[in-house]
């Protein structure tokens, strides 16, 4: 058993680089191939959505897998997962639910590219803000698909056909931290009320400066929109964004740390990459706060250069903005998690809450 211990009881989340890094290598090398130095049409993202959608499978598959039956066979995979009954229906063999996969992301992907490509009336792009839009849209699909190859081999279905590991084994590796890939109503809320939050705040700086105007289409033009004046658009976001989201997380953790009790602090580890930052609400918020207004007011101004849109009416501000924070709030989350999961922060809201 004291060999057994020394294994790691998690998911293969913490070696998700290694499949989601060569996915991005292998896509990358297929924009080089096909793509360089021309740059792409719509119709090239449109085919090129669909390469990487497969190839972003095969590769995720080929190394979630063996991982999974390995750990399946010692008994590692946690035994409290979140039970889907759509993921208990898929194949369980790796070639066939590759397929499903590979399908079912290709098409996403084509579909949301074509989308944005079509909303920002984008029919063609440079080499250079292609290779970034790829990047980032390879990434975002490669750690999606990661997740849901981990997702269909964690449950039950899966777990308890082949698992010969002793009880005593079993109880040890019995829990653990498995992610749901499905879209949660929490994240959404946060990401629409800091979106909403946002559009009426540019709504009225825009009017009181007499920025908002209707053209002869009929698209709204905010003038906090323009590249000129989106950092005063990051600025703001970032403010609310950083307000809400640390107040999101961190009252999700405090509430899930109070339930669980002193018992949490077993296997809380102290890593230096979080633990450097406040464990107070008000001086994390205000940290937080700063540094993702000034990222914001330098990454939107930094988006839209790249893509040379020097202006956006307020439909296309919608998607944008709403993208973006997106993203940056699955980051932000995941930042402010590992902050409240360290040590020094478990044992300092128990001492607030008198529990130890």
């Amino acid at each position: 058993m004291t060999e057994n211990k020394k294994i790691s009881a998690g998911l293969p989340y913490a070696d998700n680089a290694k499949a989601i890094l060569i996915a991005i290598a292998i896509n990358i090398c297929v924009l080089f191939l096909f793509f360089w130095s021309d740059g792409v049409t719509f119709s090239g993202v449109m085919g090129d959505s669909l390469i990487c959608g497969v190839i972003t499978t095969i590769i995720s598959m080929w190394i979630v897998y063996p991982k999974m039956r390995k750990m399946r066979v010692l008994g590692q995979i946690p035994t409290q997962v979140p039970e889907s009954s759509l993921m208990q229906k898929l194949p369980q063999n790796p070639i066939l639910l590759s397929v499903v996969y590979a399908i079912a992301f290709a098409m996403l992907a084509l579909a949301i590219n074509a989308i944005v490509l079509w909303f920002f009336d984008m029919q063609t792009m440079n080499f250079v803000p292609w290779f970034f839009y790829k990047l980032i849209y390879t990434t975002i699909l490669s750690i999606k698909i990661v997740e849901f190859c981990i997702f269909r081999y964690v449950q039950p279905d899966w777990t308890k056909a082949g698992n010969h590991a002793s009880a005593d084994i079993k109880k040890h590796f019995q829990s653990g931290v498995v992610k749901n890939p499905m879209p949660e109503v929490s994240v959404f809320k946060e990401i629409c009320s800091s979106v909403t939050m946002n559009i009426a705040m540019n709504i009225i700086i825009g009017s009181v400066l007499g920025g908002v105007t209707v053209l002869a289409d009929s698209s709204v033009i905010i003038f906090p929109t323009t590249i000129e004046a989106i950092p005063i658009t990051g600025l703001i976001f970032g403010l609310i964004t950083g307000v809400l989201v640390t107040h999101g997380v961190m009252t999700a953790i405090h509430s899930a740390i109070i339930a669980a009790g002193p018992a949490v602090l077993e296997g809380a580890s102290m890593d230096k990459r979080f633990t450097w930052m406040p464990k107070g609400k008000c001086t994390l918020m205000f940290l937080v706060c700063i540094c993702v207004m000034l990222f914001s007011a330098a990454a939107l101004w930094g988006i839209m250069c790249l893509f040379e849109i020097d202006i956006m009416n307020f439909y296309q501000f919608v998607i944008f903005i709403t993208v973006y924070a997106t993203i940056l709030s699955k980051l932000l989350s995941y930042l402010l998690t590992q902050r409240c999961m360290q040590s020094d922060y478990i044992q300092y809201t128990l001492e607030k809450a008198k529990m130890i």
